[in-house]
């Protein structure tokens, strides 16, 4: 499994933060990432309080935000993407220069920013039970930028469920593959989320078919298929709020 160096900053500035990040590979450079995410280079080095261009392998840096992407999947519509986010084909369509209402699955769509619900104000975190130094955000951190593959189930790529089945087995504790086999088997929370419970996301509308792990401070880690790999995100977000379905709580050591 691809390792990475892990500074002291690291876990705060993930768990702080809710914007898109890249984490740095061998040879990368702050001139290639601004090229690769079509920013620049004083940007990055603003936005990550940087003095210079210095950069260490398994270092995270902070992206400017980018527009909400969708990729079109089989039997969707412009109409119930529009509906799923709140926003209007005539939108869809003046957002992504489309003379017609034919999309074909895997053409990426971008969404317009008015139709996403406004940012709420931040508020303090409701966990109280956060432990950096505990096992389990040991465990993640291992997997960062491993590489999401539909069905993936090994140390090159996972998909959502088999990065929290390897997690927890890291950890002694076996649960099942999928992500409705995983929300069927364990208790659902009541009241606050706990490090360490499994958050459930339904993408399609229907049963869940997502899941990640809460960290506490009100992110969580999961195998992105949006990304493409594993990354740490906020709950709060409005798409992640928006799709949420609820938690359950894995009772081990």
């Amino acid at each position: 499994m691809r390792k990475a160096v892990i500074l002291p900053w690291f876990l705060a500035l993930a768990l702080s933060q809710s914007s898109p990040t890249h984490t740095v590979q061998r040879g990368d450079t702050l001139y290639s990432i601004a090229r690769r995410y079509g920013t620049t280079v004083e940007t990055l080095m603003q936005l990550n309080r940087l003095e210079d261009a210095t950069l260490s392998v398994g270092q995270v840096l902070l992206l400017p935000a980018r527009a909400l992407e969708h990729t079109v999947q089989r039997g969707e519509t412009l109409y119930s993407i529009a509906r799923r986010y709140g926003s209007s084909v005539e939108a869809l369509q003046q957002e992504n220069n489309l003379t017609s209402t034919v999309i074909t699955p895997g053409q990426v769509l971008r969404i317009p920013q008015a139709a996403l619900p406004p940012e709420p104000p931040p508020e303090p975190p409701a966990d109280t039970d956060f432990n950096p130094q505990h096992p389990l955000i040991q465990v993640v951190l291992k997997y960062l930028g491993l590489p999401y593959v539909f069905g993936a189930q090994s140390n090159r790529a996972v998909d959502c469920s088999a990065f929290v089945q390897q997690v927890f087995a890291e950890l002694g504790i076996r649960l099942p593959r999928t992500s409705r086999e995983q929300w069927a088997a364990l208790p659902t929370v009541q009241g606050a989320l706990r490090q360490g419970d499994l958050v459930f996301f339904s993408f399609g509308g229907g049963a869940v078919d997502h899941v990640g792990i809460y960290l506490g401070r009100g992110v969580f880690a999961h195998a992105s298929s949006h990304g493409s790999r594993v990354v740490i995100e906020s709950l709060d977000s409005p798409f992640y709020k928006r799709v949420y379905r609820g938690a359950k709580r894995i009772e081990g050591p």
